[in-house]
């Protein structure tokens, strides 16, 4: 039988989507970014992940009711929620010692363990070009974090073991979440957030932190305090491009293969810099400019390959892709 325009019309919206949800992502972490002296990790997670919740409830009512707000099933869907939870924490954690391009550049080697893990997880292919990629976009992480030198800051390492849970998530939604409704997912993954801010918000108030500590680094050391108005409404604007963000990624990975999808994700690293150039007046320092501009390429590098790349092979019902050889 012989595709059609309307037999790929799905997959071609899929590129669309992710660059939209790259631009919503990075001007989340903008507006996170300028609150982190104002708010804890745990009061942001909590807050929006409440705004989130009420807005995709919203939206599930409008869209067709509350058979939109859960997944069919919960174990791979709280499995997927776990990995994207704590990648956003150590993403996040990582912003009172970083730069926005700085955290950026790190977080995304998720696209190429993104790639690795397709294959080896979802069977689809991986040829020289993409081992190529990979190997470049690696040494450009390499570059900006600057391992053994005096220039090496151990919090470089938070958005990539980011970017390694992030990944993981990619690859449980197009192996296992592929038919579950989006705005579900997204409340799940939202209250499992709310869960953790929590727990976080109790633990953090019972830790025993010297006060010079929860004064250096507010952000990291405490727990519940006050919250100005401007922070709430800046808040409340990154729970709008949250879920608008993570609605079209989630959406734009069920429609097309992780490989094809993931190298789009480095249109992210366009924005980061303008924000810390125009924003805080702090251009990226050459170092991080490098790395950013070898990992961008490692993106292209990976998207430009012959033919069509090929489905992942599922497993049969039964089968479990985490077990076996691969």
């Amino acid at each position: 039988m012989t595709d059609t325009p309307a037999t790929h019309a799905p997959e071609r919206r899929a590129p669309a989507l992710i660059l939209s949800a790259m631009l919503l992502f990075s001007l989340q972490d903008l507006v996170t970014k300028l609150v982190v002296d104002s708010v804890s990790v745990w009061q942001l997670q909590f807050i929006r992940s409440i705004l989130v919740v009420t807005l995709a409830a919203g939206i599930a009512m409008l869209w067709g009711g509350t058979a939109q707000m859960r997944p069919s099933s919960f174990r791979w869907p709280l499995v997927r929620s776990g990995f994207l939870v704590l990648s956003y924490l150590f993403f996040y954690v990582s912003f009172p010692f970083l730069t926005l391009s700085a955290a950026a550049a790190a977080f995304f080697t998720g696209p190429l363990f993104m790639t690795i893990f397709a294959w080896a997880f979802l069977g689809e292919r991986l040829g020289p070009r993409r081992v190529l990629a990979i190997l470049a976009g690696f040494a450009g992480v390499l570059v900006i974090v600057r391992p053994g030198t005096d220039s090496f800051q151990p919090a470089s390492l938070l958005p990539v073991a980011s970017a390694v849970c992030y990944a993981m998530g990619v690859i449980v939604t197009r192996a296992r979440c592929k038919d579950e409704p989006v705005l579900g997912l997204s409340m799940l993954h939202n209250l499992l957030y709310t869960l953790v801010a929590v727990v976080g918000l109790v633990v953090i108030e019972h830790l025993p932190l010297a006060e010079n500590a929860r004064a250096e680094w507010p952000f990291l050391a405490t727990g519940w305090h006050p919250v100005e108005a401007w922070a709430m409404l800046l808040l409340a604007a990154t729970a709008v491009t949250h879920i608008c963000g993570v609605m079209a990624a989630t959406r734009a990975y069920q429609l097309a293969d992780t490989s094809r999808i993931a190298p789009l994700e480095y249109s992210y690293l366009i924005y980061a810099p303008l924000w810390d150039l125009f924003v805080w007046s702090r251009p990226p320092e050459p170092t991080t400019l490098a790395g950013m501009m070898l990992i961008a390429l490692a993106g292209a590098f990976v998207s430009w390959r012959e033919g069509r790349p090929a489905r992942p092979t599922m497993p049969s019902d039964g089968e479990d892709p985490w077990i076996g050889d691969r």
